[in-house]
This record gives structure tokens, C-alpha cells and sequence, in this order.
């Protein structure tokens, strides 16, 4: 349908229905909260206050901290093991006119069940008719030690259910009404069979202040505190961070890299731990497991990262050349590929030798960390070029009117 035909019927639509007030239930996936909790909340930020009813669905662990930056928050317990349950109990007691979510498994089902919209998040690897660069690779929800995702069984009883027949891919999994993409095009490339498709909508960086990034635990105030100081402290020096999310885990050539960058007189900020840094180096080291995104990357010089979901978002907003760490899974080597293409980061694909590993690395690094050298300097104007490019995106996108325009088609779609 005609984008200038969507937007006549659905100011018609509105006029008659007199819609203006909307519920909308977020749902982030479960098995990784923070990376998929974020770009909700910042989407609800931007529906306008005291018109729209929101509500998050998340594990009872995130209630507290969720609550205490006034969000409305269900006292459903939801868990891995009966997604499709929580979501649907979720739905009967909010009764929501959208469903929005974030690589939700089973939101599919629940939208068709329960006869709702739904827009979901998209991103690199779930996006329909592209295919991984390395065949090899896996999507960061599956594990390299196990059989790929089986997607008839887990979704057996789909076609019992909802009359759909299991998904095939986690592209046919994220099959919504709309779709937003977190990021720009010269980054999150649609495929070309869907790249016209105006159900596809980039709404630039979605990422939250730090003061508002919620966590399992307690927050402290004297960690954040801590980090403000050592970045105050080390102001002088060049500054590393060096972050691989909250799911990935960190092995020997990780700790190898850390222990030499040390050895060159950075400061380095991480979430990985060193439990055996040197006394010498200890005033370089500030090891933390959550971090002030915002505040750490505005002061670095060189961010290492995986690629994870959003991620790379604060290295391209604070305008930070990257060293991404591959780890096998495409739907973050892929875009640490295409940012290196974009000539804005060094990408090191999964080395499984640990001295390979290291000899690759310390080559990057020693280029990163020469910021008069052509590189850099390219990197850091072509990291301009991505930002401008990514304020122009988010000041386009209406996130108001993708929830009626999905409640639009979604009605159209059910007669």
C-alpha cells in the first residue's frame, strides 16, 4: 500500500474510531533483558505523557528497578520457560490495543492468539531474505556447542494454536505488523526484496540516559561515582572500554588483550573482570559488570566491543572509532563487518588460538591508538558522517504513528 494512501485512511480511520489514546505492552526477550529492555523504554519515552497507557512485561528480577524509574510494570513473573503463557496472561490483564517487542519467541503466537497488532524490533540477522556472510555462523540466540535452533519444536503447536505453521527462521519468527529497525540504513541493510517496504521503519539510535538504564540489582551510586573518578584521573591518558554485553563470556585472549593495553599505559574501563592484574597497573584497571554507557564513551578514545544489540549505538553517538570482537554468531559479525566497510572500526573475526588472536590484535590496537594516523582521523569523520545521518533518521520517525498505522493494517488484514 501506498505510503501516501496508509496515512489518508488512517487519518479517515481515526476520525471515525476517534482513536487518539493507546495501550501498548512491551516485551524485551527474556534471555538477554538489558540489550532488549532499552530500545522499549526508549520508545516509550517518546510517546507523549498521560495520553498513551504503557506496560512492560519482564522477569520478576527487573521489577524494582523498572518501577523506580516510573514505568508501569505487570506483576507477572515472566519466564523463560512459559513465554507464551506470561505474554498471553499479560495480555488479559492489560488488554493492550498494540503488542511491542524486542526478539520476543513468542510474541508471534501471542499476537495471533490473542488478535493483536504487533510491531516488533528488527535488527541484522532476523531480517527476511538475508543470508549470513560465514554459513558457519550462528544468530547470537543459538550456541556454537549445540544443534541449531529447532524451530518445529519449538514451535510444535503453533499451527494447533494459531492456525500458522512453525516458523522457519527467526526472520519468519519476527513477522509483525511493523517493523522498526534500531539503527540507519548505512548500517542495518534491508535485503533488496524488502528494502522499499514501507513497513519497515529506521528510527535511528534507540538508547536511554544512563540514568535511566535499568539492572537486576541495586543500583550504586558509588560505582558510577568511582568511574567519573577514574575517567577524571586518567584524563590525561588515552582511554580504553572494553565491553562484551552482559551475555558473552570472556576468554584467555580477551584477558591476554587486556593485560597488554595495560602494558602500553592506557586506562582501561571493562566489564570484564582481570581478578590477577598487576599492583602496577591496578590505578589503570577499573573493572565494573554495568557501567554508565553514555558518560564512559563520551570520554574514551577507543571502544572495544562484540557488536551486541545496541551496542555499537554509543561508539557511533559519541563519535568513537571500534575494535569489534567476533564471535561467531552473524547477527553482530555481520555488522561489525559493514562498520568496518564503513571504515569506522577494526573488526577481528573468532580466532580460536589464543596467540593468533593476540598478534591480530595488537596490530589493530597499535593503529587505533595513533590518533593523528590517517586511519583515525578517517574514522572519526565518517563517524560524523553516521551520526548526522542518524539524526536525521530519528527525526523522522513518529513512533505514534507506526502504533496506528500497525493497528491499521492489522484490522485491514483481519477482513
Amino acid at each position: 500500500m501506498d505510503a501516501s494512501v496508509i496515512l489518508f485512511v488512517l487519518k479517515a480511520y481515526q476520525s471515525k474510531t476517534g482513536v487518539s489514546c493507546l495501550r501498548v505492552l512491551f516485551i524485551p526477550n527474556v534471555g538477554a533483558v538489558i540489550p532488549h529492555l532499552l530500545p522499549l523504554m526508549a520508545l516509550d519515552s517518546q510517546l507523549e505523557a498521560g495520553r498513551h497507557e504503557t506496560a512492560f512485561l519482564v522477569p520478576g528480577a527487573f521489577h524494582k528497578s523498572l518501577k523506580n524509574l516510573q514505568r508501569n510494570v505487570l506483576d507477572i513473573d515472566y519466564r523463560p520457560e512459559q513465554l507464551f503463557r506470561d505474554e498471553m496472561a499479560a495480555c488479559g490483564r492489560f488488554r493492550p490495543d498494540v503488542i511491542v517487542d524486542d526478539f520476543s519467541m513468542a510474541a508471534l503466537l501471542t499476537s495471533k492468539v490473542a488478535k493483536k497488532p504487533r510491531v516488533t524490533i528488527l535488527r541484522t540477522g532476523a531480517f527476511p531474505g538475508s543470508v549470513p556472510r560465514d554459513d558457519s555462523h550462528r544468530h547470537s540466540c543459538e550456541s556454537h556447542s549445540s544443534d541449531k535452533f529447532d524451530f518445529d519444536a519449538y514451535f510444535q503447536n503453533s499451527e494447533l494454536l494459531c492456525g500458522i505453521p512453525a516458523p522457519k527462521n527467526f526472520a519468519e519468527a519476527c513477522a509483525a505488523d511493523i517493523s522498526i529497525v534500531p539503527g540507519i540504513r548505512s548500517i542495518e541493510a534491508l535485503p533488496a526484496s524488502v528494502g522499499d517496504d514501507p513497513n519497515y521503519a529506521f528510527a535511528g539510535a534507540l538508547t536511554v540516559s544512563d540514568s535511566a538504564i535499568p539492572t537486576p540489582v541495586a543500583r550504586s551510586t558509588d560505582t558510577t561515582d568511582a568511574i567519573l573518578a577514574f575517567l577524571e584521573r586518567n584524563q590525561q591518558r588515552k582511554i580504553v572500554y572494553l565491553t562484551l554485553g552482559s551475555v558473552l563470556k570472556a576468554g584467555e585472549a580477551i584477558r591476554e588483550a587486556i593485560k597488554y593495553m595495560l602494558d602500553t599505559g592506557v586506562a582501561i574501563i571493562s566489564t570484564v573482570d582481570l581478578p590477577d592484574v598487576k599492583t602496577s597497573r591496578k590505578e589503570l584497571f577499573f573493572y565494573a559488570p554495568f557501567v554508565p554507557m553514555h558518560a564512559v564513551c563520551s570520554k574514551v578514545h577507543l571502544m572495544i566491543h562484540h557488536c551486541g544489540s545496541g551496542t555499537y549505538q554509543y561508539a557511533i553517538t559519541h563519535q568513537v572509532p571500534s575494535i569489534c570482537i567476533g564471535s561467531r554468531s552473524y547477527d553482530r559479525d555481520d555488522v561489525a563487518y559493514r562498520l568496518e566497510q564503513l571504515g569506522v572500526a577494526k573488526y577481528i573475526p573468532f580466532i580460536d588460538s589464543v596467540a593468533v588472536f593476540i598478534e591480530r590484535f595488537v596490530k589493530e590496537f597499535d593503529q587505533c591508538m595513533d590518533n593523528l594516523g590517517q586511519w583515525y582521523q578517517a574514522a572519526k569523520q565518517r563517524l560524523n558522517l553516521l551520526w548526522n545521518e542518524n539524526d536525521r533518521t530519528a527525526a523522522i520517525f513518529n513512533f505514534e504513528e507506526v502504533l496506528k498505522k500497525a493497528i491499521l493494517l492489522h484490522g485491514a488484514n483481519l477482513k
